[in-house]
């Protein structure tokens, strides 16, 4: 009898922990937020990637900021008269901020009466103001122009067990229990995120660091616009039973190979998840490997962790494939092309020398038990399985045609000022409409907690970014490396690692792109991108918890494997299981990639 592995994915998927109540009745209000939150941002999206970020500072003067030079384009959107000035990105943090209120996508015009030509000539007049001086600024906000004025404050370091450290302290305790009962499970994910997000409004509130607007001003539209694009791609495939079809085809092809089933497998689940959700992959792949492993009489649960660490692998070749790439990308204005050329081949040189790794410690070992006649019965199942499943092939045909024109446009239209976000969500809902019959149930798929998710993370990062911590965490980061760029690049890339081994790779990016950003070397090389990047792949290979997929693979397991076969206890798929072979595989790619990150660091 042919077993239903789509009925048992989502059978498993739906005893993911359930929402807490109060979710619910605030999706309709997430609409509200996103378009706000889209007017606001939208603005700024554009020219983060069109220009370089200049981080100025008055020396000891305790007043700095993240600003880019003005130029046509930015003058155009902001209605300024001609293109002189700098748009603010990041504003003043500790007691300046509260001191002198100027805030994310002002433009200023004039530092003490003195016109501001450029971001070099703003740091250039910055430098010559003490601390105690009184400064004022001409700035357009909102197409108007206004004085905003203030005495620079003394800071001699800071306590943050005083008044001025204390939006710092207290940002940092809300992002430590916040991360803590995420890593613990405390609730669901979604629900320990936003109670978070509320904690570090009221907290900015009450201290005077953060507010509302600011919170809005925080989130990051982009990625979130490129997330639910290609979710779309993504559910049409899923419920066209297109990756399940491709896998037992895929499968049957092998004639009943133990290991080149493995390899194929794990390859397919690297290469579709370079373009799809990776948690929509493995909802079909894993349930078909504790299949095909109960048919060919094999352990699953070694296959399944090499699946889900080759779905980070391959999540991080393109700027689509994981929700941490679509951030670096929309931030740095990193480009499709950008992550084939540097991330490609090292994710490449990875993935092989991972699958090499499995293979000599674990699965040359599973060839050694054969059963030609039970494999020869279990691909006659698969072959019946495959003639049951009904293909709407023209369906299938035209999702693969818009999904192929979006990769296309993804590779072609960032020459000409496209970024990735107005593709991704043109493409999905150029489907949507081409398929409108099935539009209403694709977007009742679309997760919504998700979007929640993101934008209650933009929030708390929003407010450790205002309170100074941010600033704080960059600078220790900075002493450690001594000054040295490549020693920066490697100490970021490790200690990202360790970070998204615990957080998982989308709340680690999201608190490192702001560190990277007020680091200053992304104004003169993508390196420090990279590195990122290949920091949360190997916290993804070395915890469970790191990797997006992991805990989908967990309740899969549970489901669909079960605790004792003949008698005999199984291994499941645990912390400890994962880690054993994943903690080795995040030391190999670390060790790898910090050659890489060297190599491209010595480039001009």
């Amino acid at each position: 009898m042919a077993v239903d592995l789509k009925n048992l994915a989502l059978q498993a998927k739906e005893r993911k922990p359930k929402n807490f109540p109060f979710i619910e009745a605030l999706l309709a209000g997430i609409v509200i937020v996103i378009m706000a939150a889209l007017f606001l941002d939208t603005k700024n999206m554009p020219h983060q990637s069109a220009n370089r970020l200049v981080q100025t500072s008055g020396g000891s003067c305790a007043l700095s900021f993240d600003v880019l030079s003005v130029n046509p384009t930015i003058a155009r959107d902001f209605n300024l008269p001609y293109a002189a000035g700098v748009l603010v990105n990041s504003p003043a943090t500790g007691a300046a901020r509260r001191l002198i209120d100027i805030r994310r996508g002002d433009v200023i015009l004039q530092i003490n009466k003195q016109n501001v030509d450029s971001a070099n000539h703003f740091a250039y007049l910055m430098s010559n103001i003490q601390p105690g001086d009184n400064i004022s600024f001409l700035i357009s906000r909102n197409g108007k122009n206004l004085t905003v004025s203030g005495k620079i404050p003394i800071e001699a370091g800071v306590d943050i067990f005083d008044a001025r450290g204390m939006p710092v302290f207290v940002s940092l305790i809300i992002v430590v229990i916040t991360f803590t009962m995420l890593f613990l499970n405390f609730f669901n994910r979604t629900v320990c995120v936003t109670l978070g997000a509320v904690l570090m409004l009221i907290a900015g509130s009450a201290f005077g660091f953060y507010n509302q607007s600011e919170a809005f001003d925080a989130i990051h539209m982009s990625p979130i616009f490129v997330l639910v694009g290609m979710s779309i791609f993504a559910i049409f495939l899923e419920d066209l039973k297109f990756f399940d079809y491709l896998a037992k085809k895929m499968v049957l092809s092998m004639k009943g190979d133990k290991i080149k089933i493995i390899f194929a497998l794990c390859v397919l689940t690297a290469i579709t998840s370079a373009f799809m959700n990776n948690i929509s992959i493995i909802l079909i792949v894993v349930p078909i490997t504790i299949y095909v492993a109960r048919g060919l009489h094999f352990d699953p649960i070694p296959v399944v962790i090499s699946e889900v660490i080759s779905s980070a692998i391959g999540g991080n070749i393109t700027p689509i494939g994981d929700f941490s790439n679509m951030l670096m990308a929309t931030s740095a204005g990193l480009s499709f092309i950008d992550f084939i050329l540097y991330m490609g081949p090292i994710c490449t040189i990875c993935l092989v020398v991972f699958l090499w790794y499995m293979w000599y410690f674990e699965f040359r070992h599973f060839q050694k038990v054969k059963s030609p006649t039970n494999e020869k019965i279990f691909l006659q199942k698969i072959e019946e399985d495959i003639h049951s499943i009904k293909m709407d092939w023209p369906a299938i045909k035209r999702v693969l045609f818009v999904l192929g024109s979006v990769i296309v446009a993804f590779l072609v239209l960032p020459f000409f000022k496209v970024h990735l976000a107005p593709i991704a969500m043109g493409g999905g809902f150029i489907l949507l409409a081409l398929e409108n019959s099935k539009a209403k149930d694709v977007i009742k798929k679309i997760s919504f907690t998700d979007i929640l998710f993101f934008v209650a993370l933009f929030i708390i990062v929003g407010g450790c970014l205002y309170s100074g911590l941010i600033k704080i965490v960059s600078d220790i980061l900075a002493a450690m490396s001594m000054g040295n760029q490549v020693g920066y690049f490697l100490l970021l890339m490790w200690i990202s690692a360790i970070f998204t081994a615990f957080m998982n790779a989308g709340p680690a990016t999201a608190f490192f792109v702001p560190i990277v950003i007020s680091s200053g070397y992304a104004d003169f090389t993508d390196v420090i991108w990279w590195a990122i990047n290949i920091g949360s792949i190997a916290g993804a290979c070395a915890c469970i918890s790191g990797a997006s997929a992991g805990v989908i693979s967990q309740t899969l397991v549970e489901d669909l494997y079960p605790a004792r076969v003949d008698g005999k206890l199984q291994e499941g798929l645990t912390f400890a299981s994962y880690s054993r072979r994943g903690i080795p595989t995040a030391i190999m790619i670390l060790i790898l990639s910090s050659i890489y990150i060297i190599i491209l660091s010595m480039k001009p």
